[in-house]
């Protein structure tokens, strides 16, 4: 082996079981209010074709860039627009190596798993007016090759989605924002934690068709700056929407959209209007107070966020909860309409104890071009996605993190001639239901063994050794309490006589699951 040495890929991460079990955990709490909503689970692969991904991550000009990308080693036809294959001059069939993604998110995917169903009703001939209604979650690992990584950053990284795909009203808009409100808390959070900040991309577009800037590409690029504006400040923004700046970290030239001074200066000041967040009420008032309200897509910006405004304030979810802010641009190319990210307003103290924030862990938005970029059908779809990864940060950065999931209880080995009478009495604690471990560590030392039995959250070891076979017993140590009383009782004796027991072999899987079920 030359020139590499056993080491992580950069941007990865190894994920031990401690990790695992929080990831695991805003899983399940959180897949029990996505089904308590009606979504059901629904898997996308991790590859797919890059043109069925299509073009939509932030700051980046093609589908090679941002993404993993590479070509198939298999040669496939090349179809037209029709879906009929290729043909060259001698009415061979066109194969190419086509570019082949994998995943930058979940929605994407979920884009083209529609757009196959339909095209397959399609060839059957059995599409019939308005398209189906399809809701799912899905979790899973995304991939993103971002040549900077900042800290905490990471190019694979777990998210959470749910999706209704083919229902038009913004009713399921508000709701996502109730999904998320209600995934949060079961998980953990307490309300007044964390912000649902809402916006509408079409207000956005409204204001930026109002001053001249129509094209698609044009709204694009303005709003990737303005996507910046938490990072570099609205002064900066002003500067990369115009004639350009020198970045203060790295000194390099970061090219202007070269926009008026004066659209500059509307944009600007629609920004600082809502720097501030007042009321939904208030920030309705001022957003129909706007010239920009003439606009046909600005207006109807506006009252769909009403609409969304009216169901969270019916179902009791107030300001403490979700927040109207128009200054709020999501980065990703093909939201089109409502769009939500979730703020954590909790802070943690950093190793040099300055006070830092999290951020974002929860977003998404309305897409109703996604599918239509596929197949030239439009069809209304919405969602948003918990970041998995980011949460778990959260929690434990902020000394939120859960009761640590119990790991297996640890048969001790002492004795490889009990070794049949371990299988044994492991597998009689399996069959009741109860996680069991034998040691199969080279180093038998009790303290080596409990230190395993530790480090890997085990609640209770069974001992048995050759006196306690010959008794047809076992000793069980309670390591969970032996942990909460090791503080409070310094009598050694006492301390042993309330954590370890001895049991007999005929009834120790019975007295186990009691001994479980009671911490």
């Amino acid at each position: 082996m030359r020139g590499i040495v056993p080491q992580k890929v950069k941007g990865f991460r190894d994920i031990n079981s401690t990790q695992n079990a929080l990831r695991e955990l805003i899983i399940q709490k959180a897949s029990e209010v996505y089904r308590r909503f009606g979504f059901s689970r629904f898997d996308t692969p991790v590859l797919e074709y890059a043109e069925c991904l299509g073009k939509y991550l932030p700051d980046n000009d093609s589908v090679a860039q941002g993404v993993y990308s590479f070509k198939n080693p298999e040669q496939e036809p090349v179809f037209d627009t029709l879906g009929k294959e290729m043909r060259d001059d001698a009415n061979n069939v066109i194969m190419e190596n086509h570019y082949v993604a994998m995943r930058y998110d979940l929605t994407a995917p979920l884009a083209r798993v529609y757009a196959e169903s339909l095209w397959q009703q399609h060839l059957r001939g059995e599409i019939q007016g308005k398209t189906n209604l399809f809701r799912r979650f899905q979790y899973g690992p995304v991939y993103r090759f971002e040549a900077k990584l900042d800290p905490g950053r990471f190019r694979e990284f777990w998210q959470m989605d749910f999706d209704t795909v083919g229902a038009e009203d913004v009713a399921t808009d508000a709701e996502n924002c109730m999904v998320l409100s209600e995934a949060l808390e079961n998980i953990g959070l307490k309300r007044g934690t964390y912000l649902i900040k809402i916006n509408n991309r079409k207000i956005v577009n409204g204001l930026l068709a109002f001053i001249g800037i129509d094209k698609k590409e044009d709204e694009t690029a303005v709003m990737r700056v303005i996507d910046k504006l938490d990072k570099i400040g609205i002064d900066n923004v002003a500067k990369e929407l115009g004639a350009g700046r020198i970045d203060e970290t790295s000194g390099a030239k970061i090219p202007g959209l070269g926009i008026k001074d004066d659209n500059i200066a509307l944009i600007v000041n629609y920004i600082k209007d809502f720097e501030k967040h007042t009321s939904r009420k208030e920030t309705l008032l001022k957003l129909k107070s706007k010239p920009a309200f003439e606009n046909a897509v600005y207006k109807e910006g506006v009252e769909e966020l009403e609409k969304i405004d009216g169901i969270l304030k019916t179902l009791g979810y107030d300001e403490k909860v979700a927040i109207l802010d128009p200054s709020m641009v999501r980065g990703l190319g093909y939201y089109t309409g409502p769009i939500y990210e979730v703020e954590s307003l909790q802070t943690y103290k950093d190793e040099k104890g300055r006070e830092r924030k999290v951020g974002s862990i929860c977003g998404g938005g309305r897409y109703d071009g996604l599918v239509e970029n596929l197949l030239g059908v439009k069809v209304p779809a919405t969602g948003a996605s918990i970041g998995v990864d980011r949460l778990a940060e959260l929690l434990t950065l902020t000394n939120q993190v859960p009761e640590q999931i119990d790991g297996p209880v640890i048969v001790i080995v002492f004795d490889d001639a009990l070794m049949p009478l371990y299988q044994k009495t492991a597998a009689d604690l399996r069959k009741n239901g109860i996680n069991t471990e034998i040691y199969y560590g080279a180093k038998r030392g009790l303290k080596h063994q409990m230190a395993y039995a530790d480090k890997n959250n085990c609640p209770l070891a069974v001992i048995i050794g050759g006196d306690e076979a010959e008794k047809g017993v076992a000793t069980v140590k309670n390591l969970k309490l032996g942990k909460l009383l090791a503080d409070k009782i310094s009598d050694k004796n006492e301390w042993k006589s309330k954590v370890q027991k001895e049991i007999s072999l005929e009834n120790l899987s019975e007295e186990i699951k009691n001994m479980l079920a009671q911490e």
